[in-house]
């Protein structure tokens, strides 16, 4: 999705909409919500970003989606009510509106468009877990960066001289999360995309040199 994507929520539209609804700063590090917790609200994050994981068996941090402005998240206990299974942990300063688990029904029900909107982001997400399970079977991991770029840079690129930037800042290790793989290959993989000449690392931000370099990065996720 691009950043003026019609599927993006604006807050401010929620939060006059529903008189509720709390808006919460955050630090980096701090958790909106962690497993075990009830499941009564629904959140819409205004500013940041926040990483929702889960704990596997060996304690092992499993990464499912990273949150972007204009998204909302909570919302896979929002049918039975039950006690929070993921963490939501603020990747940055982030801006959160809490919203009533009630009051946000009554919302998808009076606004149409609304509930338009937050159907298409969780398509999307579904969209995203099918591609990246397949390419878990298919893919080397040079692939599954390569990819992981492209639709960042659908979601999130803004023109700049001759070639794109994907401007929000990620970690190797971000991005490793993002991929299923570990932090050193994504730096030997983004260093070698770097000598070859296809992106540029800029303050944790990735920007392709050209247009040609994209169109050649492109070419290359089949």
């Amino acid at each position: 999705m691009e950043l003026n994507d019609p599927a993006l929520l604006s807050h401010k539209k929620i939060n006059s909409c529903i008189p509720d609804s709390k808006i919460s700063q955050y630090q980096k590090g701090d958790f909106v919500f962690q497993a075990g917790a009830p499941g009564k609200n629904i959140y819409l994050l205004n500013k940041g970003r926040i990483k929702l994981y889960r704990l596997a068996p060996a304690g092992k941090k499993v990464t499912q989606w990273f949150c972007f402005p204009g998204e909302v998240f909570g919302l896979a206990e929002l049918p039975s009510k039950k006690e929070r299974t993921i963490y939501a942990q603020c990747c940055e300063s982030c801006e959160v509106s809490e919203i009533p688990l009630n009051q946000f029904r009554n919302l998808l029900s009076a606004s149409p468009d609304t509930a338009l909107q937050v159907i298409e982001q969780l398509t999307m997400r579904l969209k995203i877990v099918g591609d990246t399970l397949l390419n878990f079977t298919a893919d080397d991991s040079r692939s599954r960066i390569i990819k992981l770029l492209v639709r960042l840079n659908t979601r999130f690129g803004v023109a700049q001289d001759n070639g794109r930037l994907i401007d929000v800042a990620l970690t190797h290790k971000e991005l490793a999360d993002m991929v299923g793989s570990c932090r050193q290959t994504v730096t030997t993989i983004l260093g070698d995309l770097k000598r070859e000449g296809k992106i540029e690392l800029i303050n944790h931000r990735i920007s392709f040199r050209s247009a040609a370099a994209l169109e050649a990065l492109i070419d290359q996720r089949e």
